[in-house]
């Protein structure tokens, strides 16, 4: 069995800019109109969040504002079930808990770059020890169901409620990737 969710227009509300919608042929009987988001830029983004549709996009300078140098093509974090109806040119980053998406903050930043680059999370989840929300990375990372993920990189040390699930990257390892990865103020 498949979820499927639609973006459709509510009575008295705007909709998005002619040159970001795709519409979508109405189905015999269905009163509204289905639109298919086209994101290509930034811009795009943010007026899919002004509409309340939850999209975040991941950036490399995000990332390197966190305390860790990075460059990577951005990613398109959206609602699971929203990935199949939005069409972008950025890489799409389904997340199971689309709320997490509205108000941003490290636990998931971290939690968004197990799923591509768990090494990086780790470094971001320690140079930003004292803002992450032990409680708030437990919950976003059991959501996503990244368990796995946190456990080779060693997040209990930051989220000690996490359970252990496979082999982690021995500590010696781990120490060694943070003293030869600077942060930010030391690279320049």
């Amino acid at each position: 069995m498949k979820l499927e969710a639609s973006l459709i227009r509510e009575p008295g509300e705007r909709p998005f800019p002619r040159e970001m919608r795709v519409c979508v042929p109405r189905s015999r009987g269905r009163p509204r109109e289905e639109y298919r988001p086209r994101v290509r830029t930034e811009r795009d983004v943010e007026r899919l969040r002004r509409h309340r549709v939850p999209a975040l996009l991941l950036t490399s300078e995000w990332v390197t504002r966190s305390g860790y140098p990075v460059r990577f093509r951005p990613w398109l974090a959206v609602p699971e079930e929203l990935a199949s109806k939005i069409t972008s040119d950025y890489r799409l980053l389904p997340v199971k808990d689309g709320e997490a998406l509205r108000a941003p903050g490290v636990a998931e930043l971290v939690t968004l770059l197990l799923r591509f680059d768990p090494l990086a999370a780790r470094l971001v989840a320690v140079r930003n020890r004292r803002r992450l929300d032990p409680n708030e990375l437990y919950r976003r990372v059991r959501n996503e169901g990244l368990e796995r993920a946190a456990t080779r990189v060693r997040l209990q040390e930051f989220a000690a409620a996490l359970p252990k699930v496979g082999t982690a990257l021995d500590r010696e390892e781990l120490r060694w990737i943070e003293r030869n990865n600077p942060p930010l103020e030391e690279a320049a």
